[in-house]
């Protein structure tokens, strides 16, 4: 084919797939009321964004999608491409207030190892350290990091950053170490397509390391049984953190098992005992490993997987969100389209190297796992499995292409619509709160939170986040076992909040000359005992924060003293 012609066939795909992103973009926007998102739905996003300023982003993002690949920039240094666009990209979200509540949970507990030491997290986890249902891998992280760089949130996005953007580039190593190089790449560049993660990087809590644990663990684990050397270490030391991540990790390593047997088949017919004997050898000492952490932690894992059945696995159904959600908004749609069209293609050339990449959203799908939050770590692979529906049709369609404009699209979304609708709640007064209490030099804050008026949440548990932006160090009075647990406890997805313990390094000693004052609640109106009015009447400064949103549940609303 002549090169003008073979230009222009490519500039007329290009532009048809295009039209056909835009129209999804369009479509999901008018069915957006079937969203049923819990964390940022479209019905909830487009309440306040600007539908314009949206598109007018989607059409620059599929113009720079079209530049990238019409020069196939992805493919001469994958990568490098792949690190550094997914770290810059993830990187304009750091401005994101802490949306979860849930990251006060690991921020004590990294606390502990900050202040404490090693020695004293790994004796007290479970103990003087409230656990509720985590595993200490990643808290042990964010406190070795505190440790080191001090004690600020940049410092641990930066962390969460690292470990987003390498997991992307092991989808690419992934999907080139099981197929070749095309499947690796369009899945990662796949994974930058899923708005939902942009919103997940820049929060101090465990799902966003917990993926790139997992796939550490898979990859590691495929080259441990192909290599063996030091890979069997790096895959056992990988499974471990793994397993400790999270407890919903368990379930997804089962896929171990799968790559072992397909492994063993693959190569029945040479070299078949070394194959059995690297596997046998990662799962001993890996196991080994996580045995000496649960033998120490018996009695502390048991009482949270109690928890976990009788009041999380209740709550999923609870809680839940749908499919639909999940798969088609939170997810380009064209990943998803592509993933579907790729079971039927493993099928027709009977490929069980499919099933690796295939496991893990099975079982997603066929235990109802209707929680996106729980499903962070499939998608890397959901994304392999796109990619390898996309390999089938690159006579139809330029696949860099494809796989560019659901990145960019994705990025568009999150940037132009997910992000200033976060900024929007009223978790950004938290952020604002300590913003401007560390533009006053103070050289202690304290804290006061009165009884709720709404009493959804425990307002106790919004300390630890202020202290996350906070400069000066924390007095803390009021202790949330001074409140009466509401009666709906038991199915309230706030629970954690009441069981609430502040540490005994918020008590203070000493007096500070440079003293102010936050009040944190869930409403305005605050009738303020007489204790408390004295001790805010003597300030002669008074600030509000009191940005709310009609979306969650609970509202955190700081006034200041001082």
């Amino acid at each position: 084919m002549r090169p003008d012609n073979h230009r222009i066939r490519y500039v007329l795909q290009a532009s048809l797939f295009a039209v056909f992103v835009l129209f999804l973009s369009y479509l999901l926007y008018r069915l957006r009321s079937l969203d049923d998102s819990r964390l940022a739905s479209w019905q909830d996003v487009f309440s306040g964004a600007f539908p314009l300023k949206t598109a007018m982003s989607l059409l620059i993002g599929l113009v720079v999608a079209f530049v990238i690949s019409r020069y196939s920039l992805p493919g001469r240094r994958p990568k490098l491409f792949l690190f550094s666009v997914s770290f810059m990209m993830s990187a304009c979200f750091w401005n994101e207030p802490e949306l979860i509540v849930d990251a006060s949970r690991y921020f004590t507990q990294a606390k502990h190892l900050e202040l404490y030491g090693i020695s004293y997290f790994l004796h007290e986890w479970g103990a003087g350290i409230n656990a509720w249902t985590d595993l200490p891998a990643v808290p042990f992280l964010y406190g070795i990091i505190f440790s080191i760089f001090g004690e600020n949130r940049i410092v641990i996005q930066l962390c969460n950053t690292l470990m987003f953007s390498s997991t992307v580039l092991l989808t690419y190593l992934t999907g080139k170490e099981l197929w070749n190089d095309e499947a690796g790449l369009y899945g990662g560049i796949f994974l930058l397509g899923i708005p939902y993660l942009y919103t997940q990087v820049p929060l101090m809590l465990v799902d966003v390391p917990a993926m790139f644990f997992f796939m550490l663990a898979a990859y590691t684990f495929i080259r441990a049984l192909r290599q063996g050397g030091m890979m069997i270490a790096g895959a056992s030391l990988s499974i471990f953190f793994s397993f400790f991540a999270k407890y919903s990790a368990w379930l997804m390593l089962t896929l171990l098992v799968i790559i072992f047997i397909e492994e063993l088949l693959a190569n029945r017919r040479k070299d078949l005992d070394r194959f059995a004997l690297r596997g046998m050898m990662v799962f001993f000492a890996s196991f080994f490993l996580i045995s000496v952490v649960i033998a120490f932690n018996h009695d502390v894992m048991m009482k949270q997987i109690h928890l976990l059945l009788t009041f999380q696995k209740p709550g999923l159904w609870r809680w839940g969100e749908g499919f639909l959600a999940i798969y088609v908004f939170q997810v380009h749609p064209v990943i998803t389209l592509f993933a579907a069209a790729s079971v039927a293609v493993a099928c027709r050339k009977k490929d069980f190297t499919y099933v690796i990449i295939a496991w893990v959203v099975l079982l997603a799908l066929v235990l109802q796992i209707r929680r996106i939050r729980y499903l962070i770590m499939i998608f890397p692979m959901l994304c392999l499995m796109a990619s390898y529906g996309l390999m089938q049709v690159t006579r139809a369609l330029n696949p860099e292409f494809v796989a560019l404009s659901a990145a960019a699209c994705s990025f568009a979304l999150a940037y132009t619509a997910f992000l200033p609708f976060q900024q929007s709640t009223s978790a950004e007064n938290i952020r604002d709160a300590a913003g401007y209490l560390n533009s006053l030099d103070l050289a202690a804050v304290e804290v006061i939170t009165p009884l709720p008026g709404t009493y959804v949440m425990n307002p106790s548990a919004s300390v630890p986040l202020l202290d996350l932006f906070l400069r000066a160090p924390i007095r803390y009075r009021y202790r949330g076992t001074e409140y009466p647990v509401p009666e709906d406890l038991d199915t309230s997805p706030l629970r954690f909040t009441w069981t609430y313990r502040n540490p005994p390094y918020y008590a203070g000693h000493g007096k500070a000359e440079k003293v102010g004052v936050a009040l944190i609640t869930d409403t305005t109106e605050v009738n303020l005992d007489q204790l408390l009015h004295d001790r805010t009447e003597r300030f002669t400064h008074k600030r509000i924060f009191a940005l709310r949103d009609d979306v969650y549940q609970h509202q955190t609303l700081i006034t200041v003293y001082h």
